[in-house]
């Protein structure tokens, strides 16, 4: 983060700019002037009142362009904060490279001291698989291994992480060779959690991490994120400590043990929001293990998992229904696409409710007439255009794990938009970047699932804020809104659609500040 302002004066002007308000279809501004953390004015130069100036802090843009600050509508802070403790395997190409980090990590930790790594990737790997116990017990045998691949749902283990987390053979997700009885290093699910649980991370260690992941999310224009996690102590110990700038929307996870960790609003902090209960239906793609009607191209005797029966997600959805709590239905495959719907229409008609804004997170493998389902149920689509450009291109891993026909039919983001589906965007982390996420939506490989940069810009911005509901005071520009804004270098809607990757954010203003800016650094547009 290159610049935290403390100005003493009472806002911000910014002129010479192209502002996207989007309070309208296209509707564009040229003058923003903020009031503290509101904004005072946003419209044209020659209807400004010159008086507005005074006391303020004026800023000649350049011609950049300003948007609204960006929402990453699905998010696990902590996971992001967690990764920060190891190391990161999102760049390797191959297990030979895997492994000789390991070994070289390995060496310089004390015997018996956890080596944990994340974001590992083995669709990207030359050898097209992933590491097993064995390489991983000769790269690092003093010390118990934990990698967790870059979907979250599966991890790689040795032998000493399988002994120190004591796993029963018959729990979920321990995954074993037949041909040799003896586990295969992978672990997944239960199993995953299990040994995950056997981590330790200090209070500061996790503090300290959740500031560099806020750096790094402002310094990509998200001023706000839907927060998905079980667990909201630690964000609110870092609001206590008033590093907290983003503005989470803390969205808890359904356990089947204890249901939700229920809590009160007063406990959360001003800056916190309570939101939607997350309910997991079934896994991911990446781990063979999101729930299909038919079985994996490249494992024809694997349907992946369905993680509820219908009648119990109906029964486990009614009370929080009738409460009046936002529901959040984590669903990749098509079957578990067909299991959220049906459980959805069975509870909406027999409670209905208007307004309820209840979401479907992923919605990626989407069935024959599932489309005109969700619309007339209301639900929100919560998509992750990052995932097109990392797994769904020509031969990657969508098409590898499904095969052509299905491929196709993989984030059909313009088809919810054409049937007036609310659509918000997030990454999950893999990784944060609403630029990115922007450039993979307009550049999605089927061409009939393609948005426009206007409609990727609102997805992450507009739809964001009416799907927490909060539409009044965030996701546009408008006066009497929060001073929530993004300088880009160079305007979406008008540069080549291949080159909006390389648009990069100048500055962000979160709260009427500026908490990231590289303006001195750039050259004009």
């Amino acid at each position: 983060m290159r610049s935290k302002a403390t100005s003493r004066k009472k806002g911000l002007v910014f002129l010479n700019t192209r502002v996207l308000t989007l309070e309208e279809a296209n509707s564009r501004a040229e003058v923003v002037v903020t009031d503290g953390a509101m904004l005072l004015y946003v419209g044209g130069q020659d209807d400004v009142d010159r008086g507005l100036f005074n006391d303020r802090e004026v800023i000649d843009l350049g011609g950049r362009m300003v948007v609204p600050g960006f929402i990453d509508s699905h998010l696990h802070l902590m996971e992001l904060a967690r990764s920060h403790s190891g190391i990161d395997l999102a760049g390797c190409e191959s297990i030979k490279e895997l492994l000789s980090l390991l070994k070289e990590e390995g060496g310089r930790l004390p015997r018996g001291q956890w080596l944990v790594g994340y974001h590992w990737d083995e669709s990207r790997w030359e050898e097209g698989r992933h590491a097993t116990l064995e390489e991983l017990d000769r790269a690092c045998p003093d010390n118990p291994v934990f990698l967790k691949r870059i979907c979250l749902h599966q991890a790689l283990v040795n032998s000493l992480t399988l002994e120190r987390a004591g796993l029963p053979r018959e729990v979920t997700g321990l995954f074993y060779n037949p041909k040799t009885e003896r586990p295969t290093g992978l672990v997944q699910e239960r199993a995953k959690s299990r040994v995950e649980s056997c981590l330790e991370f200090s209070e500061q260690e996790m503090l300290s991490a959740l500031e560099e992941v806020q750096k790094r999310l402002i310094a990509l224009g998200i001023t706000s994120v839907h927060h998905i996690s079980s667990n909201f102590s630690l964000i609110k110990k870092f609001a206590e400590t008033g590093k907290l700038l983003l503005r989470p929307y803390f969205c808890p996870t359904w356990d089947e043990k204890t249901g939700v960790a229920w809590y009160t609003k007063e406990k959360i902090a001003p800056s916190m929001k309570s939101g939607a209960v997350k309910f997991f239906t079934d896994g991911s793609l990446g781990a063979h293990s999101a729930a299909l009607l038919g079985p994996y191209t490249d494992e024809p005797d694997n349907l992946g998992q369905l993680y509820w029966e219908e009648k119990g997600l109906q029964e486990a959805l009614v009370p929080l229904h009738k409460a009046g709590h936002q529901l959040s239905l984590h669903a990749i495959g098509d079957r578990a696409i067909l299991l959220v719907l049906d459980a959805m229409e069975e509870v909406l008609e027999r409670y209905p409710v208007k307004g309820h804004r209840h979401r479907m997170e992923h919605c990626e493998l989407v069935p024959e007439g599932a489309i005109e389902r969700i619309k007339k149920l209301g639900l929100t689509v919560s998509a992750q255009p990052n995932f097109v450009s990392m797994w769904g291109q020509p031969g990657g891993l969508y098409q590898k794990r499904l095969g052509l026909d299905r491929w196709r039919r993989m984030n059909p983001l313009a088809e919810f938009l054409r049937k007036s589906i609310p659509l918000v965007f997030g990454s999950d982390g893999m990784p944060p970047g609403p630029i990115y996420g922007i450039h993979s939506a307009v550049n999605h490989p089927v061409h009939e699932s393609r948005v426009s940069p206007m409609e990727a810009i609102s997805c992450y911005t507009k739809a964001g804020a009416y799907s927490s509901f909060e539409e009044d005071s965030k996701g546009t520009l408008r006066r009497g809104k929060l001073a929530d804004l993004v300088v880009l270098s160079h305007d979406p809607t008008t540069c080549r659609q291949e080159e909006i990757k390389d648009i990069t954010v100048v500055m962000t203003v979160l709260d009427g500040q500026i908490v990231y800016n590289t303006l001195r650094e750039e050259t004009p547009p």
